[in-house]
């Protein structure tokens, strides 16, 4: 039925939504749990700013769920700072009374509360902080006990393709882009087999970690965006200089590389559409490990897609596979690619006409080796970190080509995660961890409106001996706020372009 991809969609986005909103609970937990146990008196309890949506009362405490779902906040009055920035004070306060009760607190006198502690200042200000890498720990320890199954060439730094070329869309003007592969330089950069040990000198982990790096990167050459790797090839090191090409309407470096996979011989082709030649039986069975091209290795499926098979014309190749698997006996078939056949779903679709889903290799599709991590969780919350390091160096550089266009707001996290959701949900605890790193990592940089700016200014007060004067601070309140409702409108903009194009 036609409604049900949307109700599936539907149920997604539901779900991400879920986890985003339980993420900001946990942090603004922390904010609650803490000031409870200082002593503080607490007004509000917030998930989302501005208007109320619905809520509730009880000893004292006003509980909601508000309109703009940027976040969340505990209103702490003696707290002057964090109130005000947070959004506690009385004017905004709706909470469902009759008139005369709002005329009568209006007529009441502002309470005076007894001024807190430098110490509880900071406890309540960075236990939201806490209370995420907390919760993220609690997540990481669910695939380090259960085990999570990984492709094998996400945990690789061993290069498996080489692009000799780079092809990408243009959004504004709908157009594809072709340039040469930056590290492939006429077949003297790198090459398949090579293990990358560093990018600009920091060592890496896996290959996501290299794209990221590479992307983030802040190198530069007579002006010119530039890559360092070091390499291990047959044993020795070397050094290999890349000027990365700029891509995509993301405008991120690239430099053409794929990790190396193990894949094997999966679903062979069967049927054949009218207008397909069926292949002869070329003696693959299933499970067969792919190893050699006319003698060389394979390194990964697109390097046997787009080296080994376009060097032989999609003609007559000497194929050398490992029977039934890793390990087996070696056998060497001479299979016939004379055209370039493709993979066909199950059943036609509109007017008799088969629906190319993915390109077919020599008859048959390839599935990939998969291992199950038992990933450390404090490893985990590190690598996080670290990735998140990463993002705010290049962004505060000059040299590097990221931007904060590049940045994702709620849209783009919440499509994320659903995202995330559909392809498993050990892959959805991953990215909830990173979420939650990056609130605590964020929320702690001493900026105004956030947990860090409450820090900051307390430390100022501490050191001036005396509080900042309220009319400085509700400026340097208001300015920010102005700052941070912009930059999430700007960043929701691409994000919906990113998911309206597909960008």
């Amino acid at each position: 039925m036609s409604w049900l991809p949307y109700l599936t969609d539907f149920w997604f986005i539901l779900v991400a939504l879920a986890f985003l909103g339980l993420s900001i609970f946990v942090h603004e937990l922390g904010h609650f749990l803490a000031a409870k146990r200082r002593g503080l008196v607490i007004k509000r309890f917030s998930i989302g700013f501005g208007p109320r949506i619905f809520g509730w009362e009880k000893n004292g405490v006003e509980y909601r769920l508000s309109a703009i779902p940027f976040g969340g906040y505990v209103a702490l009055p003696q707290l002057v700072d964090m109130g005000r920035i947070e959004g506690s004070e009385d004017g905004d306060q709706d909470k469902g009374g009759d008139d005369e009760n709002d005329e009568e607190t209006d007529e009441e006198e502002p309470e005076e509360l007894p001024p807190i502690s430098y110490a509880d200042k900071m406890i309540v200000s960075v236990m939201g902080a806490v209370f995420n890498v907390i919760f993220a720990f609690c997540l990481a320890c669910v695939p380090w006990l259960f085990g999570q199954e990984v492709y094998d060439w996400e945990r690789t730094t061993e290069v498996g393709h080489v692009q000799e070329e780079l092809e990408f869309d243009v959004q504004s003007t709908d157009e594809s882009v072709t340039i040469d592969g930056p590290a492939y330089k006429d077949g003297q950069g790198v090459k398949p087999g090579d293990k990358i040990l560093t990018v600009d000198g920091e060592e890496v982990r896996n290959f996501q970690d290299i794209r990221n790096r590479i992307a983030a990167g802040t190198g530069r050459k007579n002006g010119s965006p530039v890559v360092h790797l070091e390499v291990e090839r047959e044993g020795t090191k070397q050094s290999i200089e890349i000027q990365p090409g700029i891509v995509s309407n993301e405008e991120m470096r690239m430099i053409g590389i794929g990790p190396k996979q193990t894949f094997f011989v999966g679903k062979l082709m069967e049927g054949k559409p009218k207008y397909v030649e069926q292949p002869v039986d070329n003696g693959l069975e299933p499970g067969d490990q792919l190893w050699k091209v006319n003698g060389e290795p394979i390194h990964s499926f697109f390097d046997l897609k787009d080296n080994h098979l376009k060097k032989s014309g999609y003609g007559p190749v000497e194929l050398t596979v490992r029977k039934g698997g890793e390990g087996g006996p070696l056998a060497t078939y001479t299979i016939h690619t004379e055209e370039r056949l493709t993979i066909w779903t199950e059943e036609p679709i509109e007017n008799g006409k088969w629906k190319k889903d993915q390109q077919f290799l020599i008859g048959f599709a390839p599935e990939f080796k998969k291992i199950i991590i038992h990933p450390n969780p404090v490893e985990t919350i590190w690598n996080r970190a670290n990735d998140m390091y990463v993002t705010l160096r290049a962004l505060v550089s000059t040299k590097s080509n990221v931007k904060l266009r590049n940045m994702s707001g709620p849209v783009g996290i919440v499509h994320h995660l659903s995202w995330f959701a559909r392809i498993g949900f050990m892959k959805l605890l991953w990215f909830v961890v990173f979420i939650n790193v990056n609130l605590a990592i964020l929320n702690l940089l001493p900026i105004p409106v956030l947990d860090g700016g409450h820090m900051m200014f307390a430390t100022i007060d501490k050191l001036r001996g005396k509080p900042i004067p309220l009319p400085i601070l509700e400026r340097i309140q208001v300015v920010f706020i102005a700052l941070l409702l912009s930059f999430m409108l700007y960043v929701t903009w691409y994000d919906l372009m990113r998911i309206i194009f597909g960008a």
